[in-house]
């Protein structure tokens, strides 16, 4: 049985206890594991009996190793018995090892805090609008009809707003090319910002097979840190101009892109749509807030190893995000700076994440929440319905082995101690002067 020495200031102390013959076994192993790659003139490989490799490089050859061995099983055990919620890597110290003699570690690890709740029986958050307007729809055509408009070369007349242009390009910085800022038969759509500003206005009134110079300076906050308020000269080829050709928006568009046969069955389908997305968003956001509206009212501090751990997550994120592009992370932490800026610019949005993830864990934690198997059933199948899968019995199997019980009662507890904060909250109007922001 392992005791708990002392928990304060979330540092848990205990002691792990192993037997003189749990020791000299493990040390054991160590030495037949060890055993064939020592040389020691006079013996064969493998064979060198263990008390002349004692003799040789000191008794405590195999101690640490040997610890190393017994560790992960008693500490992981003691854990779970003294019911620890563990946020860090454990330190290890024992004030002497001997073999024949039993052992005692000293562990001390960091564990999860339980910050001090606010009242959450009434938190104030403001009404968020959900409401899906005319304009929006009309935007929302307007895109489709961008998307499925037709697109003719231009031979008549100079390039202009909203164009497609093909142009070649080479840029400088104080007359010596620069990575990245050169490239052959580019498409760009004038207007749509993609270049360093003032880059596509001045491609703007030039024709077709004409060269000419582009001058921009590029930002002060560019990601690219050695081009950052540097200014360019573009050498630029105009190779093509292209320009969109909108359809009609009416009953023969809506034909054209949909299963209708109106322009009003279309747009009636697009604000439905529209306006199951808003709810959806008008949802988290309200939970959100109402997360935010208990940390105001609550004394909570993010503790530097679960942010730094969450810091990893959004890492992670980030690696799956940048393989669609071609991009190691490594690549794009040295556009911006380096891997340490890149972790830094994760901060504040991990610490904010860490005592959101605090404050309800310790709700649910008051209010006894519970998780039923059927639950946790029901956020499998949840699960495979949002990935579209056919097959729930091979997901569920995969899921089960690929995912923690742990992890999805987790979920499912904090869901439901949202829920609770939402149910306990009353919504206010904004502010009009924040409505005007």
């Amino acid at each position: 049985m392992t005791e708990l020495k002392s928990h304060e200031n979330n540092i848990a102390k205990f002691d792990l206890n192993f037997t003189a013959d749990e020791f000299k076994d493990a040390i054991n192993k160590v030495y037949k594991k060890n055993k064939s790659r020592i040389r020691v003139d006079g013996f064969r490989k493998g064979k060198v009996p263990k008390r002349i490799i004692e003799n040789i490089y000191g008794k405590d050859i195999f101690y640490s190793e040997a610890i190393e061995l017994m560790f992960p099983k008693a500490y992981r055990e003691a854990i779970d018995e003294l019911e620890l919620e563990v946020i860090d890597q454990p330190s290890v110290d024992f004030d002497e090892a001997n073999e024949g003699e039993p052992l005692t570690l000293q562990v001390e690890v960091e564990t999860k805090p339980h910050p001090e709740l606010g009242d959450y029986s009434s938190l104030e958050i403001e009404k968020v609008d959900s409401e899906v307007k005319d304009e929006e729809v009309e935007n929302e055509i307007k895109k489709q009809q961008e998307e499925n408009a037709r697109i003719k070369p231009v031979e008549d007349r100079a390039a202009k707003d909203k164009d497609i242009v093909d142009i070649d390009f080479v840029g400088r910085v104080e007359g010596e090319e620069f990575e990245g800022g050169k490239a052959q038969n580019y498409e760009l759509e004038l207007g749509s910002n993609t270049f360093v500003p003032g880059f596509e206005d001045q491609i703007i009134g030039k024709n077709k097979g004409e060269t000419f110079d582009v001058k921009v300076t590029f930002p002060e906050d560019y990601q690219a840190v050695d081009l950052k308020g540097k200014a360019a000269t573009f050498e630029v080829t105009l190779n093509e101009i292209k320009e969109k050709e909108l359809p009609e928006i009416d009953d023969e568009f809506a034909k054209d892109i949909s299963e209708f046969d109106t322009i009003d069955e279309l747009k009636a389908n697009i604000k439905e749509k529209l306006q199951e997305e808003k709810k959806t968003q008008a949802e988290r956001i309200i939970e959100n807030e109402a997360i935010e509206a208990l940390i105001e009212k609550s004394n909570v501090e993010a503790p530097k190893a679960m942010v730094e751990t969450q810091i990893d997550r959004e890492m992670q994120n980030l690696t799956g995000q940048l393989q669609q592009y071609g991009l190691t992370v490594e690549q794009y932490a040295n556009i911006m700076g380096g891997i340490d800026k890149l972790r830094e610019q994760f901060r504040l949005q991990a610490e904010n994440r860490v005592k959101a993830d605090l404050v309800v864990d310790e709700v649910a934690l008051k209010e006894n929440i519970e998780v039923s198997d059927e639950e946790i059933e029901q956020e499998i199948k949840d699960a495979a319905q949002a990935q579209h899968v056919d097959d729930l019995e091979k997901f569920t199997e995969a899921f089960k082995k690929n995912i923690s019980k742990d992890f999805v009662i987790e979920n499912v507890k904090r869901r439901k101690a949202i829920d609770i904060l939402v149910k306990n909250s009353k919504f206010v109007e904004k502010e009009k002067e924040q409505e005007d922001k």
